[in-house]
């Protein structure tokens, strides 16, 4: 969010640049990089953006084999594993509500130095963990750093993005993401048994190193943060080479007419110039926060049950963890595969009837699957495939192109981690009644049962409060809910 100083220092700026140093300017900076043609110089932040966020599933994926494991040897217990997979996603928690503060502050590229060095150390420290306690503690370290990270990669990867691309883009960021999903299990399947959980750890650490030298090495400071900052000289030349680099493969990029730039600096002295935490639970906004909370613990609770405890149920019912992580594996596959048919069909529908067709269908799918006998491989294969596939394809719209879309540009990152807040809050709790259903009766059906409760719950609450943003420009969006906000800024 930007203060009224900054927007004000801004508009100075502006008004009172000689001809040319318009295009420096935050406002030039920002026209020139919605008019750069997809291609090759955005692709190679997508890239990286991707393989930062392929890491943090890489790292949450071999989780699941690791504590199944652990039930076989006598390491862990059930109990205990929850407890792992709470304190994992408590680290993310944290490292998402922190990494906002420090992104803004130090720069983007610093960030992502930062926070997987964070990750990658803690890996280490991991595989030489003397018990399941001190294993636990590592895992919130390292969930920290993740967690961190990942918000960071998709908000670089917006920066650059040119608006007509965004949703596409952003898309395939978490198309390379969950690649790391199937990935993860499939090393585990031929690796884990081999070299053992500790070796997983380090394999982890060597990843997140391969990323820290990438991003120092490619990754370039966004042109919008270093413009906010003042930093115009810097910014101007990120974008003239990417400006550059396309007008070498023969695209046209054509330039930002100096009055384009002169009218959008003059249009933020219409808008709110700050709002403040509380105007997130104002008559207005409360609706929007409670979706974005709403939407974001449906997606984890399921997501997180699929990936995490699916090789933990399979054991359970009987099967060892070899087979239940090749199974697993091929089930996972299904993530970036519905992730692959979200980037088609995203802006072809409205985001409302996809998020409730998609929370109240994980719902249901999930129950159903539970009720396959195990010793039906190929049916449990097929209908588990489909399960991932269609909780990621929706879980996709919550977290990365819904969430931050019904709230005003300034508390718009603030909402946005609000929400994220609050499903994280759903990681953090899950694994305990899961862990408490496995051990009754009900075992997985149970688990499902709940989950497709709250997803009936939460399908509801979608179709009753959210707003419809397909379509829409942000400003008409959120036009309404800013009509009378200045008596929230007394």
């Amino acid at each position: 969010m930007s203060s009224s100083v900054e927007i004000n220092a801004r508009l100075d700026a502006v008004e009172k640049s000689a001809e040319g140093s318009l295009q420096k300017s935050y406002y030039g900076i920002a026209a020139r990089l919605d008019r750069i043609p997809a291609g090759k110089a955005i692709r190679v932040v997508l890239w990286l953006a991707g393989g930062i966020c392929f890491c943090d599933s890489i790292d949450m994926n071999i989780a699941g084999p690791i504590i199944a494991q652990f039930l076989t040897t006598g390491w862990s217990d059930v109990n205990m594993n929850a407890v792992f997979v709470s304190i994992t996603a408590l680290g993310y928690l944290f490292g998402g509500l922190i990494s906002g503060i420090i992104s803004d502050g130090i720069g983007r590229k610093k960030a992502l130095l930062i926070f997987p060095a964070i990750f990658t150390i803690s890996a280490v420290v991991a595989s030489v963990a003397p018990n399941m306690i001190f294993l636990t503690v590592t895992r919130f370290f390292m969930g920290l750093g993740l967690g961190a990270t990942y918000p960071c990669g998709y908000g670089a990867m917006s920066e650059f993005s040119p608006i007509e691309h965004r949703g596409r883009y952003q898309a395939w960021v978490g198309l390379i993401a969950n690649a790391g999903t199937p990935t993860a299990t499939l090393l585990c399947t031929f690796l884990l048994p081999v070299i053992g959980w500790r070796a997983m750890f380090i394999l982890s650490a060597c990843m997140g190193a391969i990323v820290i030298v990438c991003i120092a090495k490619f990754f370039p400071e966004s042109p919008r943060w270093l413009a906010n900052h003042g930093r115009n000289d810097e910014a101007d030349a990120c974008v003239t080479k990417m400006e550059n680099t396309m007008r070498e493969l023969g695209h046209t990029v054509d330039p930002v007419p100096d009055e384009e730039i002169t009218r959008a600096a003059e249009q933020a002295k219409n808008q709110p110039k700050e709002l403040p935490y509380r105007f997130l639970f104002s008559k207005k906004m409360l609706p929007r926060t409670i979706v974005a909370g709403t939407i974001q613990f449906c997606n984890f609770v399921v997501s997180y049950t699929i990936i995490t405890w699916t090789p933990t149920i399979f054991v359970q019912r009987g099967l060892d963890v070899q087979f239940s992580t090749a199974l697993t594996t091929m089930i996972l596959i299904g993530i970036p595969v519905g992730i692959a048919i979200l980037s088609l069909l995203v802006d072809r529908w409205g985001r409302k009837p996809q998020l409730i067709i998609g929370i109240l269908g994980s719902g249901i799918i999930g129950y159903l699957w539970t009720l396959i006998p195990v010793d039906n491989f190929v049916l449990i294969v097929i209908i588990g495939f489909f399960l991932a596939a269609w909780t990621n394809y929706w879980g996709l719209i919550a977290s990365s192109v819904y969430l931050p879309e019904p709230f005003p540009t300034q508390i718009r990152v603030r909402g946005a981690g609000m929400g994220n807040a609050i499903g994280r809050v759903g990681a953090v709790l899950s694994p305990y009644w899961i862990a408490a259903l496995l051990q009754t009766s009900l075992g997985a059906t149970g688990v499902y049962l709940v989950n497709g409760l709250i997803c009936v719950a939460g399908a509801l609450i979608v179709a009753f409060l959210a707003v419809e943003t397909s379509g829409r420009s942000l400003e008409e969006i959120n036009a309404d809910v800013l009509e009378n906000s200045e008596k929230y800024l007394k």
